[in-house]
């Protein structure tokens, strides 16, 4: 069986409302940085990259 849980003391409540509040106040301040984009090169099926005299040819996005 569980053993029932004990009410936090006072001092325990207001370190813990502390710790939150730092806590997001870090997130606020510094959000975590984006993952560099990575460049996908179109490869033959033997894993091969394309030679250097044929470019590469980059799709275009539509926006709208």
């Amino acid at each position: 069986m569980v053993d029932p849980i004990q009410p936090l003391s006072p001092e325990r409540l207001a370190r813990l409302k502390e710790l939150t509040d730092a806590s997001r106040l870090r997130v606020a301040l510094y959000p975590p940085p984006k993952p560099p984009r990575r460049r996908r090169t179109r490869q033959y099926p033997s894993g091969r990259p394309n030679p250097p005299w044929q470019p590469v040819h980059h799709r275009r996005h539509r926006r709208g």
